[in-house]
Formats: structure tokens, sequence, C-alpha cells
């Protein structure tokens, strides 16, 4: 019985908002965890296959799998700044007749020679697959799904534990890592990682038609039996009419990047352990944490946040929301306070508009990611719309150590 209730408390209080996608997930395991956990099996796996001889170490395929996830990290590090402290690794694994990819939690992943072999995948194919699975991670799915196979999958063994078998916990929680690149995704996990991996790639220079065309392959392959992927990856639904229209929104992107002179983001996939360790190709290029800091806050996201944040930068943004937003208020606003005193003013006010709740906090927050993106003229009107708000929808002049009609008025007065 008192297990559970631990497990209904779980489910109540282990719910995180994505900071990517904006969805509410369960989540019982931490991220710290499921990163660490994940690094551990999937060093395990590849100490493996390396033994079998069937890691892709030096080979020209290999090479060039790196250049491409290379290129598809540097963008998923503008729209999520805290991956490049992740140790990012890439391997091909010699597996002709398996046709599958994976990303785990921390940025762990691998793609099989099946793909060249059966489905004889361009590079933009390639990116597209790559740009798919880091979609899984920057939306922390390998931590959904650890979170899920933890508290279902184990259950009867994580009784043992709660009963003092404290020692198995590293054991289950590599067992979950594994599962998590093992069970089928969830559709709507699916279609986030589409929508992410289609705008990585076409970011990064590769075109997105190439994603109709992947699944067209896939779809192909196999006659009754599909390929791996597509056990792992089920289709949501029209997915195909659903690439085409992000691809066709996804091509000036696409054509700015091949018209771009080359950027100088550093290598992610450095062998070295020292996260921020200089790697130079090419003279003044930045750290990870140097080039993390500078993309931050571009005052620019992902296409699919895009419509709310070019009017939040006009001055335009307007709450109505309370009782419905009321929980998700209540467990973002420590997020807010954390991204505040980081100065991430792109991803705190993003924060604030997934949120949409009507209060002095939020136009306040909202005021003060505008002044530190330098838009000052939509600062002044959120400030003084956190004052309106107040006088009926206060936090009582003291929110999240912010005494908001003083500090409105001071930065109004400036």
């Amino acid at each position: 019985m008192h297990y559970l209730a631990a497990l209904a408390l779980a489910a109540l209080v282990g719910c995180e908002t994505n900071p990517i996608t904006g969805r509410s997930q369960f989540m019982v395991v931490s991220e710290d965890m499921a990163i660490g956990q994940s690094a551990a099996a999937y060093s395990s796996m590849m100490g493996d296959l390396g033994k079998k001889r069937k890691v892709e170490a030096d080979s020209p395929r290999a090479e060039k799998v790196r250049h491409i996830t290379d290129r598809l990290i540097a963008q998923a590090v503008r729209f999520r700044p805290d991956s490049a402290k992740w140790k990012w690794e890439v391997q091909v694994i010699n597996d002709p007749k398996t046709v599958n990819a994976f990303c785990m939690a921390g940025g762990k992943m691998a793609i099989y020679s099946g793909m060249w072999e059966k489905l004889k995948a361009t590079d933009d194919e390639v990116a597209q697959v790559m740009g798919h699975e880091i979609g899984h991670a920057l939306a922390n799915h390998t931590q959904e799904r650890m979170s899920i196979a933890y508290s279902t999958s184990v259950g009867t063994q994580l009784a043992a534990i709660a009963l003092g078998a404290r020692d198995q916990t590293a054991v289950l929680m590599q067992q979950a890592a594994v599962l998590a690149i093992q069970l089928p995704n969830s559709r709507e996990s699916e279609a986030e990682a589409d929508q992410i991996g289609i705008e990585l790639a076409a970011r990064a220079g590769y075109d997105p038609a190439a994603a109709v065309s992947l699944w067209d392959k896939m779809g192909k392959l196999g006659g009754g039996t599909p390929p791996e992927f597509l056990s792992t990856h089920p289709s949501p639904e029209h997915r195909k009419e659903t690439l085409q229209a992000l691809g066709a929104r996804m091509q000036p992107l696409y054509l700015a990047a091949k018209s771009a002179k080359p950027g100088d983001a550093p290598s992610f996939l450095s062998s070295k352990e020292a996260v921020n360790e200089r790697v130079v190709t090419r003279p003044g290029e930045p750290t990870r944490e140097e080039f993390a800091a500078r993309v931050a806050n571009e005052p620019t996201t992902m296409s699919f946040l895009a419509e709310p944040f070019e009017k939040f930068k006009r001055g335009e943004t307007v709450f109505d929301c309370r009782a419905q937003c009321a929980f998700s208020y209540s467990r973002r606003t420590p997020d807010w306070k954390k991204l505040h005193g980081r100065k991430q003013w792109r991803d705190l006010a993003v924060s604030v508009l997934q949120v949409g709740y009507l209060g002095d906090l939020s136009y306040f927050m909202l005021a003060e990611a505008a002044r530190g993106l330098g838009l000052r003229e939509a600062a002044s009107t959120y400030y003084r719309r956190a004052l309106d708000a107040g006088k009926e929808y206060g936090c009582g002049g003291d929110c999240e150590g912010f005494n908001v009609p003083k500090l409105a008025s001071a930065a109004l007065g400036r």
C-alpha cells in the first residue's frame, strides 16, 4: 500500500514541462540521472560491439556521420544552450541488416550501417535521421520513457528497493536506459522529434525534402516486415503529409543556411573529457561554453514557437488564463527565477509564453526578458502591464524574491 501510494504521489508531482516543446511530461527520473545511466549503458553497449568489431571507428563513412552530426548539434545548442555541456558522441554500428538509429539522454548516438546498405541513404537523409534522433534528446524523450519504465515495467523490483535493496538502483536505471531506446516512442513524441529534427537539419544546411524521401524509402523496405527504425519510431497520423508541409516551411531556412558563410561553432564531438576544452580548427573559434553563451540570447526560436515569440517582441502579448494555468504557473516560477539569474532572456520569454498565466510576475518576467534582448519599447509595455495586473492579480509584492510593483516602477522611471 505504501509503495502504491508512493507511485501515485510520483505521478502527481513527477510532471515537468519540456523546455523545447512546452508539453507536460511524466518524469520521476531526473535529467542528470537519465544522462548518467544512459552514458553507462551506451559505454557498455559500445564496448561489447567493439569487441565484436562492429563499431566503425575511422572509416570514411564514420567521419562523414561525425561531420553531419556536429553541424546538427551546433543548431541544437542554439535552442538548448545547456546541451553544450553534454558529452555528445556518435558511432556507426556495422550491421548491414539493421536500419535504425538512436540518441540517448545526454547525446549518446549511434546509426546502423543498414541505413546505407538497405536504404542507400544520402547525406541529406542521414541528416534527417540524426536530426530526428537529436530531437528526441532535446525533448527529453529518453528521460520520459525511462520514467515510465522505471515506474511500471520494473515496479516489483522497485518495491524491493523501497524495502532496502538500494544496491539494485543503478542496475535498474541502466536497464531503464536501454529500454528507453528499445521500446516504441509514442506518436506524440515522434511528431515532436519530426518537427525538431527537420528544422535542425534545415538550419544546418540539409535539404528538408529528404525527410519525405527517407520515410518513403522506409515504407517500401521489407515488404510486410517494417525496418527496426519504424518499430521503435511509429508513424504519427499523416506523417508524409506533415513532413511535406514542414519541409515547405523549412525551405527558407535551408536556402539561407546554404548561402551563408561557414559559422564558427566549435566541434561538439571532441574526444576531450573537459567540456570546455578549446579544440581549435579555425583561428578565434570559441569554446563550447562561449558559443552556448553567445547563442543563448539570439532573438529567434524554433519555428513552431515563432508566432507567439514575434508577438512578444512587438509588445503584443496579452495573458488571460488563470485557473487552467495556475498549476503550470506554480511549477514554472522557480525555473523563471533561475533563467532570470542566468540572464537567459530568450528562454525566459519562451517559458513565460508557454504558461500564459495572467499575473503581474508573468508580465514582469516578459519585461525583463524584453529588456535583456534589447527590446526597449516592448519592455516598457510589459512593465506597465505588470503594474496593471498587480491591481487584481498580484503575487503580494514579493514573488520568488521579486517585488514586482517596486521593480517595475523603478524600471519605468529609468
